[in-house]
């Protein structure tokens, strides 16, 4: 189809014509629903006609006639042309002229700014624009964890759970678009260059399983993607995955301006294995750092566990106001006395890293292990050239920055087998497993330490440091590692 300019053009040499004669001409519009054509009385013109100028000025129209027949209306317009030409660049008319052109069927994505932007939660009458409108989870929750069984993070900082949008009635929707459930976060941070955001997760957004990526993955895909600002249509010039940093960057943002551990411990709430507190003492503290709002706690067997700070933003989740707010339900499960607030690996353990606040956190000594003890609940602590370097995790690799896994061990007559959260563990083509779908392998002791067909040596191909996780082997590689037993 021939753009509607060039058609304008074309209709309009008739009257460049009809001005050199002398005469006034009329032009006919018809509108018919979406689509306008234009006409001309006389016939249109072919290529080497009159030629038009494109900067004569334009006449106001000396009449109007207007009818309509049926579902049209047709316009006759008479319109008085100057009879001197201007001087001007000519265009010549095309041979082939369409007079029809049709509106816009789409149009490009809004942008990430919102002007005027509406604080969710707080409209009464529906919000059309869902890009500068959080909706219908209009309330984000940031969520943290306190663990201690097992024991995750700096000794000295609450680690991060999540960012969650609730429907601002204490209800919420999950995993809202399984086509953007990732199951590859780390790499999709590390394509977009964001490697200080992975160093902070990688030490303060853990799983006290020690699979910290699976983790991240189950927070983006049942929470991220209910978040209607970061719905890939609010990008004006959108890349694969951009929402998703937007996501974890956001989260993280909004973490460092939580130091809750330095808020409890100005208040003299410290992590004790006996000293008790009462909810007004913690809610106290809390309340006064998040705009006089008391924050929901968390609490198992009476031990604090869990602070969500809530929010309502003006704007969007990428670029608005994230601004203090009440809950949006009852939801605190904390007694009003005698909650514990227990200390972090007090069974030792491996704490690295760096806190919440930005400062080198304090490191507690490294486990000796047990060495004999294969038995119950426990740990499978890591050792390499004498010394601790972290410990198993979840599917069987060798983490040193990580929370270490919990793993089962169960007797076997004068053996035993292990079992962590992710299956049983086995070695599958001389590699140390956990999965579902793993045989499980029998073990020994040798010497206070895990053995294989009598061999307490595994292998890997070098020690793993960051978020890499380290493949053990039964075949002989660069590396020597054995594990010791930690009771849990």
């Amino acid at each position: 189809m021939v753009p509607s300019i060039v058609f304008l053009l074309a209709s309009l040499a008739p009257i460049a014509a009809a001005v050199q004669a002398g005469e006034k001409p009329t032009v006919y519009v018809y509108v018919c629903g979406d689509e306008t054509s234009t006409s001309i009385a006389g016939d249109l013109p072919s290529t080497g006609s009159p030629v038009l100028s494109s900067s004569a000025d334009s006449t106001p129209p000396s009449s109007f006639l207007t009818t309509t027949i049926g579902g049209e209306t047709s316009t006759s317009i008479s319109i008085d042309v100057p009879t001197e030409s201007a001087p001007s660049t000519v265009v010549n008319p095309p041979s082939t002229i369409s007079s029809t052109s049709q509106a816009p069927t789409s149009s490009a994505p809004p942008p990430m700014s919102c002007p005027n932007a509406q604080l969710s939660c707080h409209n009464t009458t529906a919000v059309a624009d869902l890009c500068c409108f959080n909706a219908p989870g209009g309330q984000l929750l940031l969520t943290q964890f306190w663990d201690t069984d097992p024991s995750t993070g700096p000794v000295d900082a609450w680690t991060i759970h999540g960012l969650w949008p609730d429907r601002c009635d204490g209800t919420y929707d999950a995993n809202c678009d399984p086509s953007r459930e990732y199951t590859n976060i780390t790499e999709i941070i590390k394509s977009f260059g964001k490697t200080d955001l992975l160093t902070y997760m990688d030490t303060n957004w853990k799983d006290y399983q020690g699979d910290d990526e699976t983790f991240w993955e189950h927070e983006w895909g049942k929470h991220g993607t209910c978040i209607s600002t970061l719905d890939t249509t609010c990008y004006a010039d959108y890349k694969p995955q951009m929402e998703v940093i937007d996501f974890f960057e956001k989260t993280v943002e909004l973490n460092k301006g939580l130091n809750s551990y330095k808020t409890l411990a100005d208040a003299g709430i410290t992590p004790s294995a006996s000293a008790t507190y009462t909810l007004a003492q913690i809610q106290d503290a809390l309340k006064a750092a998040h705009g006089g709002f008391i924050p929901t706690l968390g609490c198992k067997s009476g031990a604090l566990q869990e602070i969500w700070y809530h929010y309502n933003v003006r704007g969007s989740v990428q670029a608005g106001e994230f601004v203090a707010a009440a809950p949006d339900g009852t939801k605190t499960t904390c007694p009003d006395s005698g909650i514990k607030y227990l200390v972090k690996y007090a069974n030792g353990g491996s704490p690295s890293g760096t806190p919440t606040g930005g400062s080198p956190t304090s490191t507690a000594p490294a486990p000796t292990g047990t060495g004999g003890a294969f038995s119950g609940k426990g740990f499978l602590q890591a050792y390499t050239g004498g010394a601790n370097k972290g410990c198993l995790i979840g599917a069987g690799t060798w983490y040193t920055t990580g929370t270490c896994a919990g793993y089962t061990a169960t007797a076997s007559g004068a053996e035993f087998t292990l079992s962590s959260s992710k299956g049983p563990c086995g070695i599958v083509d001389t590699t140390f497993t956990c999965g579902s779908g793993v045989a499980a392998s029998k073990f020994t002791e040798k010497s206070g330490l895990l053995a294989y067909n009598g061999v307490s040596d595994f292998y890997t191909a070098a020690v793993p440091s960051g978020s890499v996780q380290g493949k053990v082997t039964t075949s002989k590689q660069a590396v020597v590692v054995t594990f010791k037993w930690q009771s849990a």
